[in-house]
């Protein structure tokens, strides 16, 4: 009977070696800047980890920056509602629902969509006149005729 022989990481292990094809890929003009000891070496020297230092950091209130998942759901809503504009409109804006949110939104526009037929025109300021107040002659009437029946 022949033992079965179970693989370990404490056992004969298999060298494997891969030989690239043809012309390698690889830009070896970037050696020296990715190899850890030189960018170690750098650190020690300056303090600063010289490639995440090239980063702008930026600071922000962003508490009222959406959710991914719910900016993506306002997106595809916001392209469902585009697209159920006539075609002609569509077209007018390339069929870009971005385009159109930045001429519905500004308001120097407020008039070619009312022709467009996409925003209610604004009501006209007319004077109406004064109506007259009710008379308290006629409340004081009502009054007296209440006492005169009882």
């Amino acid at each position: 009977m022949t033992k079965t022989k179970f693989a370990t990481a404490y056992g004969d292990r298999n060298v494997v070696q891969m030989v690239p094809e043809g012309e390698s890929l690889t830009q070896q003009n970037f050696k020296a800047e990715t190899d850890i000891r030189t960018i170690i070496r750098k650190y020690d020297q300056t303090g600063l980890i010289a490639h995440v230092a090239k980063g702008v950091a930026q600071y922000g209130d962003y508490s009222e920056v959406n959710e991914y998942r719910e900016s993506l759901d306002m997106v595809n809503s916001a392209n469902a509602s585009f697209m159920q504009l006539p075609a002609e409109i569509r077209k007018e804006f390339g069929n870009d629902a971005g385009e159109f949110f930045e001429f519905a939104t500004n308001p120097a526009n407020k008039e070619k969509l009312v022709e467009m037929g996409l925003a209610a025109p604004e009501p006209s300021l007319q004077e109406v006149p004064p109506t007259s107040a009710p008379t308290k002659k006629k409340a004081v009437d009502s009054e007296s005729s209440q006492e005169s029946e009882s």
